[in-house]
């Protein structure tokens, strides 16, 4: 399997307390055109990507698409977010270190 292109559509939803900052496709061995990957910041495991899902029954999410393997599910990923830092420049949130504000003086 060959991610093929990577289309980045920048969405951001941080302001509004969301986490999602863009959209994407991707083309598979230029056969295959995948949409609704989003790629989301997470504090504590930084960018990762999600696949399309549906609601089900009001209470359950179902994903739409499903890598079968490891290395299926980190190809989609490293293309999408290595695509994702190219076009918007991210770099990681600034944190301070946990030692800082901890205790006083």
């Amino acid at each position: 399997m060959n991610v093929t292109a990577v289309r980045i559509f920048p969405f951001e939803t941080r302001e509004a307390g969301g986490r999602t900052l863009a959209y994407a496709e991707i083309e598979i061995d230029g056969a295959l055109l995948l949409r609704g990957l989003r790629v989301v910041e997470s504090g504590s495991r930084g960018l990762f990507v999600g696949f399309p899902t549906q609601r089900v029954r009001r209470e359950r999410l179902i994903e739409l698409v499903v890598p079968l393997t490891r290395e299926a599910r980190r190809a989609v990923r490293e293309a999408v977010i290595a695509e994702y830092k190219r076009v918007t420049g991210w770099q990681p949130s600034a944190r301070p270190p946990a030692s800082e504000g901890a205790g006083g003086s």
